[in-house]
C-alpha cells in the first residue's frame, strides 16, 4: 500500500528524533565514564551539581534518551507498516511537542521582561541585555516551530482519511472496545492519559532527590518532601490509567486537582507566600550548590512566579475543556439492540 507523503515524512522526522536521541546517550556516555575516572574541571564559582553526583546524572540521561529513541523507533516502524497502535503513539508524541513546545515558546519571550538585570559574575560584566533579548528571541522562534509541527501533526493525524487509512490495516475486533465503558476512546483522551502515564514515572525521579516540597506555602523537607513526591507521582500515573480506562473516577479526579493550582497561585501572591517560596529555593540552592554560597534565583520574583502559574492554569485549561467535551465517553455504552426473534422452522424441515 502506497504511503502519503506526510506518513514518509514524519516516519524520516522520528529517524531524525531517534538519531538525535542516540547521538545524546553516547555522549552522555562518555562524558559520565570521564567524569567517574578522571573527573570535570572544577568551575571558578559555585557548581551546580555536587561532583560525586555529575557521573550518575550523565548516566541517568542516557538511559532516558536511550528510552526516547527505542519509543521513536518503535513508532516509526509501526508508522511505517500503517498500525493502528503507531497513529495513537505519534498523537502523543505531537501533543508532547505542541504543549511543551508552546510553553517554551511564551517562556522564551516572555523572559526579557520578567527576568531582573543580571549581576557582574567573577569580574565578568553583565551580560548585555540585548544580546539575551535576541538569544530569547531565537529560542523561542524555534519553540514555536515545534510547537506548529506538534500542532500540525496532530491536525493531520486526526483526519478522517488517516485515520481511515491506519484502520485498513488494524485487526478486526468483535464486540464492544476494551474500556469500562465499552465505548470508544477519543483520541484526546489517549493522549492527556498518555502524558499522566509519563509524567507519573518522571515525577518519581524526585523521590531520590534531596529537594525539599513547597505546598500551599508550607515546605516539607526530608521524608515528607519524599513521600508527597511519591504520591504526586503514583496520583499521576493512576489517573493517567484511568483515563486510558475511561473511568469516570480519574475524569473527576483531574476536576478535583485543577483546584490546586489557583490556590498556589493566591497563596504565592501573599507576602508570607512569597517569603516562604524565597525561602523553598534558597533550600534547593543549597542542595544544588553543596553548601557554597549560590547566586539568588533570577527567576524567583513575582512577576515570573504569577506567569508560570497562569501558564501551567490555561494547558490545565485546555486539558479540562478537552475532558468536559467528551464526558459522554465516560458513562456506560448502552446495551445493544435485542436480535430480532428466529423464525420458527416449518413442520418436517431441518437445518
Amino acid at each position: 500500500m502506497k504511503r502519503p507523503v506526510p506518513v514518509v515524512l514524519s516516519a524520516i522526522l522520528l529517524g531524525l528524533f531517534a538519531a538525535f536521541q542516540l547521538l545524546g546517550m553516547v555522549l552522555m556516555v562518555v562524558v559520565g565514564l570521564v567524569a567517574l575516572h578522571k573527573g570535570l574541571p572544577a568551575s571558578p564559582g559555585p557548581q551546580l551539581i555536587p561532583p560525586s553526583m555529575m557521573p550518575v546524572l550523565f548516566f541517568a540521561m542516557s538511559v532516558f534518551s536511550a528510552a526516547l529513541a527505542v519509543w521513536f523507533i518503535l513508532t516509526l516502524i509501526g508508522l511505517v507498516r500503517l498500525r493502528s497502535w503507531a497513529r495513537y503513539s505519534l498523537l502523543v508524541i505531537a501533543g508532547l511537542m505542541a504543549a511543551f513546545g508552546g510553553i517554551s515558546m511564551l517562556t522564551s519571550f516572555a523572559m526579557p521582561f520578567l527576568m531582573p538585570t543580571l549581576p557582574a559574575t567573577a569580574g565578568q560584566p553583565p551580560p548585555d541585555p540585548g544580546q539575551l533579548r535576541m538569544i530569547f528571541f531565537a529560542a523561542g522562534a524555534f519553540y514555536g516551530l515545534v510547537a506548529a509541527l506538534g500542532a500540525a501533526l496532530l491536525v493531520y493525524f486526526n483526519l478522517a482519511k488517516t485515520r481511515a487509512l491506519f484502520l485498513q490495516s488494524a485487526p478486526v475486533v468483535v464486540g464492544p472496545p476494551k474500556t469500562s465503558t465499552g465505548r470508544v476512546r477519543p483520541t484526546s483522551v489517549t493522549v492527556i492519559s498518555w502524558m499522566y502515564l509519563i509524567s507519573g514515572p518522571l515525577c518519581l525521579l524526585y523521590v531520590f532527590l534531596p529537594f525539599p516540597t513547597f505546598l500551599f506555602g508550607f515546605i516539607l523537607r526530608g521524608l515528607a518532601a519524599h513521600l508527597v513526591y511519591a504520591l504526586i507521582a503514583v496520583l499521576t500515573f493512576a489517573i493517567g490509567y484511568g483515563l486510558y480506562r475511561l473511568r469516570e473516577e480519574a475524569r473527576i479526579a483531574v476536576f478535583v486537582l485543577s483546584v490546586l493550582c489557583p490556590i498556589q497561585l493566591a497563596v504565592l501572591l501573599t507576602p508570607w507566600g512569597r517569603g516562604q517560596f524565597t525561602t523553598y529555593m534558597d533550600s534547593i540552592n543549597g542542595s544544588l550548590y553543596n553548601g557554597q554560597v549560590a547566586a539568588p534565583n533570577v527567576f524567583a520574583n513575582t512577576g515570573a512566579l504569577v506567569f508560570f502559574t497562569v501558564l501551567a492554569m490555561a494547558f490545565l485549561g485546555v486539558v479540562l475543556w478537552l475532558l468536559h467535551r467528551h464526558r459522554e465517553a465516560f458513562t456506560p455504552a448502552p446495551p445493544p439492540p435485542p436480535m430480532p426473534p428466529r423464525p420458527e422452522l416449518a413442520e418436517g424441515l431441518t437445518l
